[in-house]
C-alpha cells in the first residue's frame, strides 16, 4: 500500500483524508492518506523520516510551504515561480521533488465554476 500524508500545523480540520480515500476507491488504488501534525521544530526531519520509511508523498499546508521548498532537490517551474511547494514526492534517484498546484487549482476552479 502506498502511503501519503497531508502535513500542517494545525491539521486536524483537514478534509483531505476523506477526499483522497474516495479518490483511491474510484481509481482502485491501494493507498492510504493520513493527517500528519507538522513539528514546528523538526519539520525537515519528519519529511526525511517519512520518505526513509517508504512513504510516497506529501501535500503540504501552512505554515510549512516555504520550508518544504527549501528541502527540494528538484522543483517544478510553478514551484520556482511561487517560491513555495504544496506537493512533495521522492523520485527514483532519492531526490525530493516539489511542485505547487495552488495557482493552477485556483484558476481551474474559477474557470469551471464561473
Amino acid at each position: 500500500m502506498d502511503k501519503y500524508v497531508v502535513v500542517g500545523n494545525p491539521i486536524a480540520h483537514s478534509k483531505s483524508p476523506s477526499i483522497h480515500a474516495e479518490f483511491a476507491k474510484l481509481t482502485q488504488q491501494d493507498m492510504s492518506y493520513e493527517l500528519m501534525l507538522g513539528d514546528l521544530e523538526a519539520f525537515e526531519q519528519q519529511i526525511k523520516d517519512f520518505f526513509a520509511q517508504g512513504g510516497k508523498g506529501f501535500n503540504v499546508t501552512v505554515p510549512f510551504k516555504e520550508r518544504a521548498y527549501a528541502l527540494c532537490d528538484v522543483l517544478s517551474n510553478r514551484a520556482q515561480t511561487a517560491g513555495a511547494v504544496n506537493t512533495l514526492l521522492q523520485n527514483q534517484n532519492g531526490e525530493i521533488y516539489g511542485d505547487n498546484t495552488d495557482g493552477i487549482g485556483m484558476v481551474r476552479d474559477i474557470t469551471v465554476n464561473n
